[in-house]
């Protein structure tokens, strides 16, 4: 997917002055105490607080003026309304004011987008009003309550605004010095050559190379794909970059460094996908003259890997069996000449005919296929004895079968990362017989041994410069076409190496957004969680000083870790305790920043409270306590920092905001709020940026994994992220130059439920979930066909398969009699429940809570008289059950 945007668009002009007026159904209006003076011109208005019963509100038109504040009271305010409403009122429509610019108005028209998944029945229209003159606002609002379609606009003196979601970003591709990325983390279709950062200085032992051609490894695909964990990446050379493997020409040098300038090396580089690549001289080795930038750019990785496996480890010795698995990639063919230069017989593994048939002619003396399970008894039908060493790469069962190959003293060199991250377990038995058991990581080589890398290099060249080893075969492919190589990786269809060269030069571009190495940053949440990684994210481009503010500061658990990490990327960090919520507290702390120098250069606001539950269950309290650390905070941080000349000011949004995430009312309107101030900071000429997240799943708070990360799946159709990962984008999403834009990967395959938000226009650009149980309609009509007991029956039967679905149980082991909450449904799994029987059934559930004698049978009951009546009555009398108090006034 990419990152989306819901963006304003003009979609017709004002109306004239001349239009009349369309005639007005019977309306009942609730106004905010801002917004009272403009409810007033409609009619006379009833105070927000005051919540009307549903028997006042039923046929009525309900116009709801929250006005600009936003405060917790009104926002709990308008829920009630709602509630009340629904099932009762002809429609229910939310104005505010500048929603786009003015966060307290943001935050009342993001929650009836919350509302609108929460209360399909409600459909609630949102209608915001920006920058109208106040005798306009009568005649603009009245026409636009006499149309019907877009459920969301902005009524401007230019014209009548509607939001469409956009995939993609504004940003041109580079010229000049240039770096590949991932523009939508986990995305191959996102790969762009990007402007690079200003070149660093050197520090001693360093060197800057011009690239002119980067080997392709799975390590690269895999990172792009977001399939790496970050521990694959903590002990390696290249870290989490793309590209770890280059030929080229030396550029500059750091202090003691050898290597003159101009000299042809090949080596290993951390980002080598770029015009310019910055790594150790000992990672490097003189390339002969008899070889070519593309054809070096196969051996780093490939030749090191494999002699230091074959050679170092095993010690290969002549008439020696060696069994190769993935024979026709690049450390296979390698480890083939290694092992024939060795005088040792070569068994190899692949997985077409055509690379069997080419390992054959590159001189394997056995060839298997690897994709037959039999392949193991293959080779003892020629070789009974087994074979001295195994190079594997296959993981599970074949790893098993290849390990129980070996001869006595043999030895098992295992390339394969798949069963270290799954913590697969190994039999000991299998290694009785003397066997050497050794894990390879290259990559890490360099790094932990640069010595011993940098004589196995040095040999290496020294053998293909006379001749005793050569170059594998290699495919280049040109820097535009850099996603087409991925895929080719990814299929697995090349033989040898893809070969990816950076693009020629141009025009010098501006360069990549980096942090001012003079400059301090501040960040709110910084002390743990997705704060702090944007810390990291922050010193491994070059912050030098950085403040984490927080409210336990140095009492934080792992401060001291964090301060070392921190100072190891390159940092001075602080860890300071503050309540960025307390104006007083944060002032006091931002003066003695300032006191204490550099100047302030930035802000990254990464505080958040989660406190998620059905938007019914919301009360001011329960507003104020998600949306102050969150939008107060922020409010705060703007007002104080305005003196200071900013180079960032990154808000951290949701990307839930824009569809109103059900059960995270408080949350969704805080973000809102974010989003509204960064669009109103950047119409001031200021730095803003709010970022709309999906969710993260390496940091805060679904860190620790299953349930939440699953429910995010299911409820809105979201995969997480890793953190670092995701915040690779933030550099192209400042050069977008737009002040909000949200940053998710969206399940394209029907995964997910379709929100009912997403049938509305802006939305047409997704693919929506496919309905389970058949169209709505047609289900509704097999199940009025049916005897009662029956199509009660098969009520039962859909509601015991939504639960199951929502607590990953089988159907079967759902109960029908049994109360929800005693099964493990607790409040939003019951909001979910309702959202999942309406997308089924097409009907309003009436399920408003999740109560102690609530079970599955009495719930298929609700259902039955919502689909058999066939009016109203049965669905109001439901409806004010569960929501109407015992005394209602107006």
């Amino acid at each position: 997917a990419a990152p989306v945007s819901a963006l304003l668009i003009a979609a017709e002009a004002p109306p004239r002055d001349e239009a009349p007026l369309p005639a007005e159904p019977p309306t009942l209006i609730l106004a905010a105490s801002d917004a009272a003076a403009l409810a007033g011109r409609f009619g006379t208005p009833i105070d927000l607080d005051t919540t009307p019963s549903p028997a006042a509100l039923r046929g009525q038109r309900l116009l709801v003026f929250a006005g600009q504040e936003g405060a917790p009271a009104t926002l709990a305010a308008i829920i009630r309304a709602a509630a009340a409403a629904e099932g009762c009122a002809a429609s229910f429509t939310l104005i505010t004011g500048d929603a786009a610019r003015q966060p307290g108005a943001a935050a009342a028209f993001a929650l009836a987008r919350v509302l609108s998944n929460e209360m399909p029945g409600l459909a609630p229209r949102r209608i915001a009003l920006a920058g109208l003159a106040a005798h306009a606002v009568p005649r603009r609002l009245r026409a636009e309550l006499a149309t019907s379609g877009e459920p969301e606009v902005t009524l401007t003196p230019e014209g009548r605004l509607a939001p469409r979601l956009q995939e993609g970003l504004p940003v041109p591709p580079c010229a000049g010095s240039a770096i590949l990325a991932v523009e939508q983390p986990g995305q191959i279709g996102s790969l762009a050559w990007r402007a690079a950062p200003p070149p660093r200085a050197l520090a001693a032992g360093e060197v800057r190379l011009r690239v002119e051609a980067a080997g392709l490894n799975f390590r690269d695909l895999m990172w792009a794909q977001a399939l790496l964990p970050e521990e694959a990446l903590l002990d390696g050379f290249a870290g989490p970059t793309l590209g770890m493997e280059c030929a080229g020409v030396v550029d500059a040098v750091g202090p003691g460094v050898a290597l003159p300038i101009g000299a042809p090396v090949f080596g290993f580089a951390p980002a080598a996908f770029a015009t310019h690549a910055f790594t150790r001289a000992e990672a490097l080795a003189r390339r002969p003259d008899t070889l070519s930038a593309a054809a070096a750019a196969t051996i780093p990785v490939t030749f090191l890997t494999a002699a230091y496996a074959l050679e170092t480890l095993a010690r290969i010795r002549p008439g020696e069996r060696v069994l190769i698995h993935g024979g026709a990639g690049g450390v296979g063919l390698a480890a083939l000449q290694i092992a024939r230069a060795a005088g040792a017989e070569v068994a190899a593994t692949a997985g077409t005919a055509e690379k069997r048939a080419f390992l054959r002619a590159a001189g394997a003396t056995l060839v298997l296929d690897s994709r037959d399970a039999g392949f193991a008894d293959a080779l003892r039908a020629q070789w009974p004895d087994g074979v001295d060493v195994v190079l594997n790469s296959l993981a599970g069962e074949a790893m098993a079968r290849s390990l129980a190959l070996l001869k006595p003293f043999g030895r098992f060199l295992e390339l394969g990362k798949r069963d270290f991250f799954e913590d697969s377990r190994l039999g000991m038995r299998a290694l009785r017989r003397n066997i050497a058991y050794h894990a390879i990581d290259a990559d890490a080589l360099p790094r932990a041994r640069p010595d011993l890398a940098a004589h196995i290099l040095g040999d290496i060249a020294a053998r293909l410069a006379e001749g005793a080893l050569l170059p594998l075969s290699h495919r280049v492919l040109p820097s535009e076409s850099a996603e087409s190589a991925f895929r080719a990786l990814q299929a697995s269809t090349h033989i040898g190496k893809l070969v990816l060269p950076p693009p020629p030069p141009g025009d010098p571009a501006a360069p990549a957004w980096a942090p001012d190495e003079e400059g301090c940053f501040v960040v709110t949440g910084g002390a743990a969680g997705f704060g702090l990684e944007a810390a990291k994210f922050l010193a491994a481009r070059g912050a030098g000083r950085i403040a984490l503010l927080s409210r336990r500061g140095g009492a934080t658990p792992g401060s001291d870790a964090t301060i070392r990490t921190l100072a190891a990327l390159g940092a001075q960090a602080s860890l300071i305790a503050c309540d960025v919520t307390d104006a007083a507290a944060l002032d006091a702390v931002l003066r003695q920043l300032r006191a204490e120098g550099p100047p302030i250069r930035g802000v990254v606001h990464a505080a958040a409270v989660f406190e998620d539950a059905p938007a019914i269950a919301h009360d001011a309290g329960h507003f104020a306590r998600v949306m102050a650390p969150k939008l107060d905070a922020a409010l705060i941080l703007d007002r104080l920092t305005r003196e200071d000349r900013l180079q960032l000011f990154l808000l951290f949004a949701s990307a839930t905001t824009p569809f109103g995430n059900p059960g995270q009312a408080a949350y969704v309107a805080a973000n809102a709020g974010l989003e509204a101030l960064a669009r109103r900071r950047h119409s001031e000429g200021l730095p803003a940026l709010a970022i709309g997240w999906g969710p993260i799943a390496d940091a805060g708070v679904l860190a620790g994994g299953g349930d939440a990360s699953l429910a995010l799946v299911r409820r809105l159709g979201v995969e997480s992220m890793a953190a670092q990962h995701a915040l690779g984008a933030v550099p192209a999403l400042i050069a977008s130059s737009l002040p909000v834009v949200h940053l998710a990967r969206l399940v394209r395959d029907g995964g997910g439920i379709d929100l009912p938000i997403f049938a509305e226009p802006a939305f047409a650009g997704l693919a929506r979930a496919e309905s389970s149980g058949g169209a709505p309609a047609d289900l509704r009509a097999t199940l009025r066909a049916l005897p009662r007991g029956e199509a009660r029956a098969a009520l039962i039967r859909h509601a015991q398969e939504e639960i199951a679905r929502i607590l990953r149980v089988p159907a079967d082991a759902v109960p029908a009699d049994a109360p929800l909450p005693s099964l493990g449904l607790d409040s939003l799994g019951g909001l979910e429940l309702r959202m999942g029987l309406e997308r089924r059934l097409g009907v309003q559930v009436p399920l408003a809570a999740v109560t102690e004698d609530l079970t599955i049978a009495t719930l298929a009951t609700r259902i039955a008289g919502a689909i058999w009546e066939g009016e109203q009555a049965a669905l109001v009398e439901g409806m004010m059950e569960a929501y109407e108090p015992a005394e209602s006034v107006i």
